[in-house]
């Protein structure tokens, strides 16, 4: 592999992780903001009623169906909490999961899995596009890649990735999302049984299509590229020209002054 490619790669890896995990918190809280169910009436009036039902509740009931009852109205009440803050913000869901869910840590959970997701996407997408890039340009004969052909090879490159990285986003997922704290292996075991293989590939039509994405980018930064380092060639010849004139002419003048 040319030295070139594998520093590519290590870049686009250790770039991949770092964003990756410096931006997790918002990413948290996006997934799970997104997961919210709409509130059904105001957090306060449910609780309202809450506490009648566990009143009345109480009164029929022995003091292990009390306290069951007063659990879930409380884990009822917190989860209206949830929803209502989802609807007013980030930074109101951001201060709730501070306030109940002990600090930071719900914030980084599963950002590990998340670093290694980003960091096999990029490894993986540079690979790919070195062995599209170069069987194109053997296939053609010829190393200058157009624009319409560049973006159909990162397309290319982005979906022969997904295979892998998809199932390591799904895990992702559920653990930003999971309410009892398990572990990536436990969340991985459960998808399997609950819904196969499959269940790693849900939304797959959607991912092809986003994959336009990263094409378009990078497209976009190989074409500034080049006209960049046309630029600097121009300039540079024109430097280049401007001083061998120059030095002409101090020779001259020193010619004429002998």
């Amino acid at each position: 592999m040319p030295e070139r490619v594998a520093s590519e790669v290590l870049s686009a890896m250790v770039g991949g992780m770092f964003s990756a995990s410096a931006l997790y918190p918002l990413e948290v809280l996006k997934t799970r903001m997104q997961a919210e169910a709409k509130p059904s009436s105001n957090p306060q009036e449910e609780t309202v009623n809450n506490n009648e039902t566990s009143s009345t509740a109480s009164n029929s009931n022995n003091n292990n169906d009390e306290e069951e009852s007063n659990s879930t109205t409380e884990k009822q009440t917190l989860k209206n909490q949830y929803t209502h803050a989802a609807t007013e913000g980030m930074s109101s869901y951001a201060s709730l999961m501070y306030q109940h869910e002990g600090g930071i840590a719900p914030f980084y959970a599963g950002v590990g899995t998340s670093a290694v997701q980003s960091a096999t996407e990029k490894a993986l997408y540079f690979f790919a596009y070195t062995f599209f890039k170069n069987g194109y340009v053997n296939l053609t004969g010829s190393s200058n890649i157009g624009t319409i052909s560049n973006l159909i090879l990162g397309c290319m490159a982005e979906w022969a990735h997904l295979p892998v990285t998809l199932p390591i986003d799904c895990v992702t997922t559920a653990i930003q999302t999971d309410d009892k704290n398990r572990g990536a292996f436990v969340l991985l075991g459960n998808i399997l049984s609950e819904k196969g293989i499959g269940g790693f590939y849900k939304g797959i039509q959607a991912y092809t299509v986003l994959c336009l994405k990263p094409a378009i980018q990078y497209t976009v930064y190989e074409q500034v590229k080049k006209i960049v380092l046309a630029t600097r060639r121009v300039n540079r010849a024109a430097a280049a020209d401007d001083g061998g004139r120059s030095a002409i002419v101090v020779e001259e003048d020193s010619l004429g002054a002998a």
